[in-house]
């Protein structure tokens, strides 16, 4: 039964690993979608969140604090590097093109949900979401 339990958990990370990918590839192949492909884009960066709130869910009613580590890990290093790298974008406004380009290479693979919707907000808050929801109340686990 402890096999099932972790199955469904590794299936989530895979999805979730998937949905990262996706948003990626994505986010830099149409930085700047109008019309009906930039709310794909957005639909498509939300649903990146759906995984790890269900493994944040499942980890709650089954009393897994390691899963709620997992996630809490990946939330708050995103915020961190997100706003970092944010920051870092800004200040190199003077400087090169190729500086500026690599920055964003790299704010793509810390928050890639935010580089595909183009819309910084909302990936912000789920992420900021998340990471609160991981601090949650915990079910005690059924015997």
């Amino acid at each position: 039964m402890n096999l099932t339990k972790s199955m469904r958990y590794r299936m989530l990370y895979i999805l979730w690993a998937g949905l990262f990918l996706l948003t990626a590839v994505l986010g830099l192949i149409f930085p700047a979608a109008e019309g009906i492909g930039k709310a794909v884009l957005r639909i498509i960066s939300i649903l990146f969140f759906l995984p790890p709130w269900l493994i944040l869910e499942k980890a709650r009613k089954e009393g897994c604090r390691r899963q709620r580590n997992v996630v809490r890990m990946f939330c708050a290093a995103s915020l961190i590097l997100t706003t970092v790298m944010l920051c870092l974008n800004i200040l190199s406004a003077k400087h090169s093109d190729a500086l500026g380009n690599a920055l964003h290479w790299i704010l793509t693979v810390v928050s890639a949900p935010m580089v595909c919707s183009n819309f910084y907000v909302l990936p912000l808050f789920l992420w900021a979401a998340l990471l609160m929801f991981s601090f949650g109340r915990m079910e005690k686990p059924r015997s």
